[in-house]
């Protein structure tokens, strides 16, 4: 489950342990993981806008501070993707930013696959026990019926 009030802090730390690295002069591919943990942080991000992160009964429910927290962390990965455009253009080799768009988008790609399936799975668990909880209590509903009339019709006789 995604941790929607931590998301800002965390794009600004990895931005931050990024763009330390790069100013430093730091190996490109030491650098590229942590590139795919800020995809993956822009994932959860765009999940967390839809509502996806939430199970079914969640969604219905929204508070102002988790919208506030979203809206921060999309204006914390921009502010970081600008820091970092910058940084790479600056201080990395040639083509490094072009290199890292390529990756994100792969790595943002996977995770949001990823986040989908999860939350579409945890939606089908929902639905399928409000389906058999739903027949059961019609099912128990319907005995019961049949169990009341069948003992009115013996005590009218």
């Amino acid at each position: 489950m995604i941790e929607v009030l931590a998301l800002a802090s965390a794009v600004s730390t990895i931005a931050g342990g990024i763009s330390s690295a790069i100013q430093a002069g730091k190996d490109v591919n030491s650098v590229m993981p942590q590139f795919g943990k800020l995809a993956d942080l822009e994932a959860e991000i765009g999940i967390a806008e839809s509502g996806k992160h939430k199970g079914p009964l969640g969604r219905l429910s929204s508070s102002q501070q988790e919208g506030y927290a979203i809206a921060s962390a999309k204006i914390a990965h921009k502010e970081a993707m600008d820091q970092l455009r910058s940084d790479c253009r600056l201080y990395g080799s040639p083509g490094l930013w072009d290199q890292v768009v390529f990756e994100q988008a792969a790595a943002r790609k996977r995770r949001k696959d990823a986040l989908e399936e999860e939350a579409a799975k945890r939606d089908r668990i929902f639905y399928l026990i409000t389906v058999v909880g739903a027949t059961l209590l019609c099912g128990l509903g319907t005995a019961g019926l049949f169990w009341g009339a069948a003992i009115l019709a013996e005590e009218i006789k």
